[in-house]
């Protein structure tokens, strides 16, 4: 079990803030950060732009199936740009993640 930041674009404001607090509701994710920019991407042969956010989420990587499933539930991109780093922060910090995910608990 590594923390991991994981980052998820997705393309409704209102659809990120629903995922960012399931994921905490449900204990995939401690905690989450929302941020919005511009994207652009090639899909399908063309070059689209588009606002994103993006929902990064402080996890471990024993929960990354269960954020996979959840995000293919609610995301509707036929492809979920998902990306995930290990992360590198204080004891405390890393104990607060620990503690924010998997179990039952507060």
């Amino acid at each position: 079990m590594s923390p991991i930041a994981v980052s998820i674009g997705v393309p409704d404001e209102d659809d990120a803030r629903e995922l960012s607090r399931t994921l905490v509701e449900e204990r995939i994710a401690a905690g989450t950060r929302t941020t919005s920019g511009l994207s652009h991407y090639r899909w399908a042969g063309s070059v689209h732009e588009r606002t994103y956010w993006t929902v990064t989420a402080f996890t471990t990587s024993d929960q990354l199936d269960l954020l996979y499933e959840l995000v293919d539930g609610m995301h509707d991109d036929d492809l979920p740009g998902i990306t995930y780093t290990e992360i590198d922060a204080s004891e405390a910090y890393l104990d607060w993640i620990d503690d924010g995910t998997g179990r039952d608990g507060d």
